[in-house]
């Protein structure tokens, strides 16, 4: 007796989750990140964002109809059969968004309804080792103290979140300078250790997109070289 009770349950909730009917929304920014970057892209200060409805147990994605709503205003021009994509950018004030997708049946009920808010981020930079050997050190960000098994070493600044194709894209402006004086203006830079001595010196990066005001950062950090224990 126990085993058909089991056994009807089990089929009860099979039954269910099958019948499941819902939608998901997934949504990634139109923003820039470095290889070999696990995450998704973010949405930043004056990029775009998509957003893709996904229905469950609905039906044929295309063949439904789809009402989407941002801050409380149905977006009439971009819901409709087969319209389960949703594109928008960011303005200057880079403030949260509330987006909702409803799924409508011919008759005008909701069959499915999701609702989410999305705030932009600000942009990122991440600094590397370039080696000669080994490449990028993507496993090695490059923050604090660096200390330097070389006499020369050369950085490349990666770009995360802004609205550009690459870290070579020319509305992106890079500013590289040191306490010695030095500064550079492209992606990567080199030093080079002293003959003698040991001790630090400091870098420092400013990136900024010339099209996007709102999307820039800074980085500062330390290089070690020699002895200095």
């Amino acid at each position: 007796m126990m085993k058909k009770i089991v056994l009807i349950t089990a089929y009860f909730l099979l039954l269910t989750s099958v019948n499941a009917q819902s939608v998901d929304l997934l949504w990634q920014g139109s923003t820039y990140t470095s290889p070999f970057y696990k995450g998704r892209s973010l949405w930043s200060n004056q990029s775009n964002i998509t957003l893709v409805a996904i229905p469950q147990g609905l039906g044929s994605a295309p063949s439904l109809n789809y009402k989407w709503t941002k801050n409380g205003t149905v977006l009439g021009n971009v819901s409709g059969v087969g319209r389960n994509t949703l594109t928008f950018s960011d303005s200057i004030l880079s403030k949260p968004q509330t987006v909702k997708i409803e799924v409508i049946s011919g008759a005008g009920n909701v069959l499915a309804q999701y609702s989410t808010v999305i705030t932009p981020v600000p942009g990122n930079v991440y600094v590397y080792e370039n080696n000669p050997l080994l490449g990028f050190l993507f496993h090695r960000e490059t923050s604090g103290t660096y200390p330097l098994k070389e006499k020369e070493v050369t950085f490349t600044a990666f770009p995360f979140f802004f609205s550009v194709l690459n870290r070579t894209d020319p509305h992106l402006s890079y500013k590289w300078g040191s306490d010695t004086g030095g500064s550079e203006d492209a992606s990567s830079v080199t030093y080079r250790t002293p003959e003698e001595g040991s001790g630090t010196s400091a870098i420092s990066l400013n990136l900024s997109n010339t099209e996007k005001i709102m999307q820039s950062a800074k980085k500062n950090f330390l290089v070690q070289f020699g002895n200095d224990e």
